[in-house]
């Protein structure tokens, strides 16, 4: 039996089919730990006790319900959305929670070989979560650094021109008490500017805080790519929280086309052979890859004579940069994978 889980913040929705897809019930159930025990009851009332359970992005609102469908002893796998794009159109126009669970069912029930484990180890999560809040703190840095100037450009854009970065300490500090004279624009304008000095320096904080924590995780637990050109502790941790557990894909090949680092076939007859980029997969970790591919192709001879071969292949720049990226990757696969056999607990489920 099959298990398709559509979750939501407040409620879920469980569809289960029998081995060749019949649909055998459908239930609706709260967020919550009486809901994951009537959804439970519910499985062992139609003898579902060994069911496949298929829950689509698992680590947002449905992860409380798959720590305790693993706590019951239930296979959990995480479904991504694009794979259910498809069956959601089969259905017929409109869309409903149950018909979202039905497609999440019928994928795990096609592609359950292709899927991997929905309860990523602690330390993945942990360091996926740190990952994610410095990223986008930067991210709410860079946001409120363009409001800072936006705003001093209005009232002396000769100074803010001269300031190049306006986070660093010194800057801060002189913009925390800058002022524009006694006028009410200039007041407010001041005003503006010093509370966006103050929201940068916390910012400044809490990166260096997230970055220390992550750090420390690095030293205690290991790093697998400390000795790779262009893998700084930045590129690393965002190596470890998106690729995840390694040991879940059946080779490089397929770590590869998760991180969309792989190019896929586009021919068809006489141009059966013909491949383009692949313009999907982990965007995070395309991004990591890209950053150690750039620094690579300046100092590191090997990847230099790489690219050189490459040319003298006769591809252009940009392939040869998407082959080193290639190449790449499937030098992160192995020392991910070595880095967690020792790290993480047993290996999950091959995908």
């Amino acid at each position: 039996m099959i298990v398709g889980i559509d979750v939501h913040k407040h409620s879920h929705t469980a569809a289960l089919l029998d081995d060749r897809g019949g649909e055998l019930g459908m239930l609706r159930f709260a967020n919550r730990p009486d809901g994951w025990q009537t959804l439970l009851r519910w499985l062992g009332e139609h003898g579902a006790r060994d069911v496949v359970v298929g829950v689509e992005n698992a680590a947002g609102y449905g992860r409380p319900l798959v720590g305790a469908l693993v706590a019951a002893g239930h296979e959990v796998v995480n479904v991504p959305a694009w794979r259910t794009h498809r069956d959601r159109h089969t259905s017929g126009p409109g869309k409903s929670d149950p018909g979202d669970a039905l497609a999440i069912a019928h994928v795990v029930l096609r592609k359950r070989a292709q899927l991997g484990p929905a309860l990523e180890p602690q330390l993945i999560r942990a360091v996926a979560l740190l990952e994610t809040l410095r990223r986008q703190s930067v991210g709410d840095r860079t946001q409120a650094i363009q409001r800072l100037r936006a705003i001093w450009t209005q009232v002396d854009p000769a100074a803010e021109a001269r300031v190049v970065h306006p986070h660093r300490h010194k800057q801060l500090r002189r913009l925390k008490r800058i002022a524009f004279g006694d006028g009410l624009a200039g007041q407010a304008a001041a005003r503006c500017v010093r509370a966006l000095a103050l929201e940068i320096e916390q910012l400044n904080t809490r990166i260096a805080a997230l970055e220390a924590e992550l750090g420390a995780l690095l030293e205690q637990h290991g790093n697998p790519v400390a000795d790779l050109d262009g893998a700084g502790p930045a590129v690393a941790v965002a190596l470890i929280a998106h690729g995840g557990d390694v040991r879940r894909f059946r080779g490089d090949a397929a770590f590869a086309r998760f991180c969309g680092a792989a190019p896929i076939l586009c021919g068809s007859g006489q141009t059966g052979d013909r491949h383009r980029l692949h313009r999907g997969g982990n965007r995070q970790l395309n991004a990591a890859l890209h950053r150690i591919a750039a620094v690579q192709a300046r100092v590191n001879p090997d990847a230099k004579a790489f690219l050189a071969r490459k040319r003298a292949e006769g591809k252009t720049a940009r392939e040869a940069r998407r082959a080193l990226k290639r190449h790449l990757a499937n030098v992160v696969y192995r020392r991910l994978h070595a880095w967690a056999q020792t790290a993480l607990p047993d290996p999950p489920l091959l995908t």
